[in-house]
């Protein structure tokens, strides 16, 4: 069982997100989607900022494709678990691993459990600009809530930046079941590729931090077996 393909691909790296390229090809082949203005990214970005010293490295926890394609200038410091959350495909992708015709899913973070994931740093005489770039990536149509969490380690816990779940966004669809899941998962396409590659990304990420996600390794087996 394959996805069906768009016409081409969006490579989500450094340059792209220096001009917007990314936010801007997107806005203008799905017309019909709510994106946020630059103004509207800046603004939240301010908000977020007014809770970090300023003098300081800047720790985001990364639980997704930031660990495999942050796309800043950031240094992965470690592992570190987020008590209170846990991973899930609970949002749906309308313009990036899907199409509004055929929606698929993102992660975010679902109250409860815990969750592993790679801590990056961003120096602080960098953070306003890679911060800036960060939210081209992750908030391009604000179905995140980017909160300040602790992130526990063997060192201690640290202050990190978490993009969370927004359950208010339109996007959000909360859990579902794992057949419906994979049902998304193994057709949904969009302009960043296909839905399952995502899994597979993740999931060769976290393995070679030596972390585990017993629901993303069940999706990515059975995501395998579905290829044969």
């Amino acid at each position: 069982m394959k996805p069906e393909q768009t016409d081409e691909f969006v490579q989500i790296t450094r340059e792209s997100l220096l001009d917007d390229a990314v936010r801007m090809r997107l806005q203008q082949k799905y017309q019909s989607v709510v994106f946020l203005t630059p103004q509207q990214q800046q603004e939240s970005l301010e908000q977020c900022l007014e809770s970090w010293c300023g003098n300081q490295p800047l720790y985001v926890f990364a639980y997704g494709s930031l660990i495999w394609n942050p796309a800043i200038h950031c240094e992965a410091v470690g592992t570190g678990r987020l008590f209170g959350r846990h991973r899930r495909m609970a949002m749906r992708s309308m313009f990036g691993r899907g199409t509004p015709e055929r929606p698929g899913l993102m992660l975010t973070l679902l109250p409860g459990g815990c969750c592993d994931g790679v801590i990056l740093a961003v120096q602080a005489d960098r953070v306003a600009e890679e911060l800036a770039l960060l939210w081209r990536r992750e908030m391009v149509s604000g179905s995140y809530r980017p909160r300040w969490l602790p992130v526990h380690r063997k060192e201690g816990a640290l202050s990190c930046l978490v993009f969370d779940h927004n359950p208010a966004h339109p996007s959000f669809v909360g859990p579902l079941e794992f057949e419906q899941e994979l049902a998304i998962l193994s057709q949904a396409c969009g302009p960043l590729g296909p839905n399952q590659d995502y899994i597979f990304q993740t999931v060769q990420a976290l393995d070679r931090w030596q972390l585990r996600d017993r629901r993303m390794s069940r999706l990515e087996k059975a995501l395998r077996r579905l290829q044969v």
